[in-house]
């Protein structure tokens, strides 16, 4: 048994070791010790490092890289590409044919590490690589790099900028750099290569991160360089440029003009046409050492040059208030680093734009002079600005002319004054406003109203007039309303078996009533009077109609249990609906030839209860019918109960009620039998 424990541990080691072995890939046992020794490279390493924010195994080789470039142990270099955050990593990538992430691809692609289980198992095999890739024959050329981070720049508003706001913030960058890279060719015959000038971030301050929450080391962000180049035996091949984070993005709509100079690092190489595009040098050189952070001094104003206004500030923008218009400003940024040397920018200028003040109000409705004006007129006009700025209106509206102020500053151009008094005379006008107190006034315009003239004659009456079989419990409708637009009408409600009718309700704004309870077989009488605002009246008409004669209640509803046991009380719910609404009496029978009468009244549609016992055995028939207040009586209703016979037991009651009370929880089936 000992020896089938120890064979199933072996085989459990040996599986272990085999996928750690394929997860590593390529990956060697790590040296003791420094691998360098006294080896003497051929020329300066470079690292392309494949990787993604997602990737979970390529934390180890960041680890791993991290941990050989701080040790210091080669001579290289490497550059992360961040694939699914930046477009030009991505492509980059494509062009390398990476097999899978993470991938490391030395001299561009001379050799290739594909994985990484651990970071002690990467960084053994990285170290290999590096030391496979230092001792290539390369081709005798020097690669040189020079940074010069410049000033502050890409200043908003642009120079010479012309209409300007003027409610506008300054702003500018400080993310330029210039860039100057120098290849030497001391080979015998022309040399032909390809130029890559990488600028990166040495710890990546966009959020890309590996999936250990580090931030990415040496991220890519885009080229200086990307170009073939061609050296004749002995020369010298030489340019400059200046690269600016602001004008460069990673393809997804995030541009660069947050980096700063100590953090920035550019990595040049040349790649070997003639040589499998294997590289043959890289050099890189940081932006800056100790120069950040960087802070501002602010030149601001009317005179060139312009006074200073702000010192020592760490933020890109400066809040100047509110400016002249049509005016022209100079403004100057003083970069001061780390170390107190200073940089200046140029003095740039921009013009603010003119002013113009609102448009004159106009476009009246109701139009100047016009009549009949509903009362419930909202009064609208034109507006706006040339310069689109915000414009807002005091409204003057009334009976006076010129007419008094009854709103201020609102943004909308209309108003609604109310309901307004009939055939009057109303004077207005409009004063707009813009954000910057300029102001324009539109004339005096005015309208008269409507004259009143009497409500709608009520009609459409429900019930019709001359209906009959109306039913006793119903609404009286009608059509009202008045032809001045906004009126407000309420009614009178007459209503009664005399003709002329009664009135029933005053003052009502809806048009319909809820009358009572109505009398069956009865004639009724109806009439609206409408009255306006003005308490100008119309009367209508006078309607009538006959309700439904009595009708008897509907058969009641029984509910009860429908078998039992003799001699035990059992409930029953009854209850009927008359359709007048009457109150009912009801006669109830049990089927035992018990006493009968007519109990009540009860509700229309009212439930009750009422208990009973049937003390033989037999099947009977509970019958009940209701009554309404005109002695109409419904049909009968039945509801069928069964009263099984008591069963008898020939033995002996004396032992039996001594069990139960020795025993009181025993027995429960007998107990049941019997009835107890």
């Amino acid at each position: 048994m000992r020896r089938k424990i120890i064979y199933i541990l072996v085989c459990m080691l040996v599986f272990s070791t085999a996928a750690g072995a394929m997860a590593s890939a390529n990956m060697v046992t790590k040296p003791k010790g420094k691998v360098t020794g006294e080896m003497d490279y051929s020329h300066t390493i470079l690292g392309e490092y494949c990787t993604a924010t997602w990737c979970g195994f390529c934390r180890y080789a960041h680890g791993a890289l991290k941990n050989i470039y701080a040790g210091g142990w080669h001579p290289f270099y490497y550059v992360s590409l961040v694939t699914d955050v930046n477009n030009h990593a991505m492509s980059r990538r494509n062009e390398i044919t990476s097999t899978g992430y993470p991938t490391l691809v030395w001299d561009g692609g001379y050799r290739k590490d594909v994985g990484a289980g651990s970071v002690p198992a990467a960084q053994a095999a990285y170290n290999a690589s590096i030391v496979a890739c230092g001792k290539r024959a390369v081709a005798d050329i020097d690669l040189s790099l020079d940074v010069t981070w410049l000033g502050p720049g890409n200043p908003s508003p642009e120079d010479d900028a012309t209409n300007v706001s003027v409610k506008t913030d300054i702003n500018w960058t400080n993310a330029e750099m210039n860039i100057d890279v120098t290849v030497d060719n001391n080979e015998g015959s022309q040399y032909n290569g390809h130029l890559h000038v990488y600028v990166t971030e040495v710890v990546s301050s966009m959020g890309w991160n590996d999936t250990g929450g580090k931030p990415y080391t040496f991220a890519f962000l885009d080229y200086a360089w990307n170009e073939d180049i061609s050296i004749s035996q002995g020369s010298t091949w030489t340019d400059s440029t200046d690269w600016d984070g602001k004008d460069y993005n990673n393809g997804q709509g995030d541009d660069f003009g947050g980096i700063t100079q100590n953090n920035t690092m550019v990595i040049a190489t040349v790649f070997d046409e003639d040589n499998d595009d294997y590289s043959d040098e890289t050099t890189g050189i940081v932006a800056g050492v100790d120069t950040d952070p960087k802070t501002y001094d602010i030149y601001f104003g009317k005179s060139n040059p312009p006074p200073k206004v702000s010192s020592n500030q760490s933020n890109l923008s400066y809040d100047p208030g509110l400016l002249d218009f049509d005016t022209k400003y100079y403004w100057k940024i003083i970069v001061w680093d780390n170390q107190g040397a200073s940089t200046s920018g140029p003095i740039w200028e921009f013009t603010t734009r003119g002013n113009e003040v609102p448009y004159t109000p106009g476009d009246p409705d109701p139009e100047n002079g016009e009549t009949d004006v509903n009362i419930d007129v909202e009064p609208s006009w034109t507006g706006g600005d040339p310069d689109d700025d915000k414009v807002t209106y005091d409204v003057y509206f009334g009976k006076s002319s010129p007419p008094p102020k009854v709103k201020s500053n609102q943004s909308k151009t209309t108003y609604k004054p109310g309901l307004l008094d009939f055939d009057s005379k109303y004077y207005w006008q409009i004063v707009a406003w813009d954000i910057f107190d300029y102001t324009s006034t539109g004339p005096i315009w005015s309208f008269t109203t409507e004259e009143n003239l009497p409500p709608n004659e009520p009609s459409d009456p429900d019930p019709e007039d001359s209906a009959t079989e109306v039913p006793p419990i119903m609404e009286l409708s009608w059509t009202g309303g008045d032809p001045n637009s906004g009126d407000t009408v309420k009614y009178d409600v007459y209503c009664g078996t005399n003709n002329p009718p009664p009135l029933i309700r005053s003052n009502l704004s809806r048009t319909y009533l809820d009358p009572g309870k109505l009398e069956s077989d009865t004639t009724y009488y109806w009439q609206i009077v409408a009255w306006d605002s003005q308490d100008v009246s119309t009367t209508g008409p006078i309607w009538h109609f006959t309700t439904i004669s009595n009708q008897p209640p509907d058969a009641p509803s029984i509910s009860g249990p429908t078998s039992g046991k003799p001699g035990k009380v059992y409930n029953y719910k009854f209850s009927a609906i008359d359709p007048e609404g009457d109150d009912l009496h009801y006669w109830i029978e049990w089927g035992d030839g018990e006493k009968k009468e007519w109990i009540g009244s009860y509700n229309s549609g009212e439930e009750f209860t009422l208990s009973h016992t049937w003390e033989d055995k037999g099947t009977y028939e509970i019958k009940a019918k209701a009554k309404d207040v005109k002695d109409a009586e419904s049909d009968w209703s039945i509801l069928e109960v069964t009263m099984p016979k008591n069963k008898a037991f020939n033995f002996n009651l004396n032992l039996l009620s001594w069990l139960f009370e020795r025993f009181p929880h025993a027995f429960p089936m007998l107990r049941y039998l019997l009835g107890l």
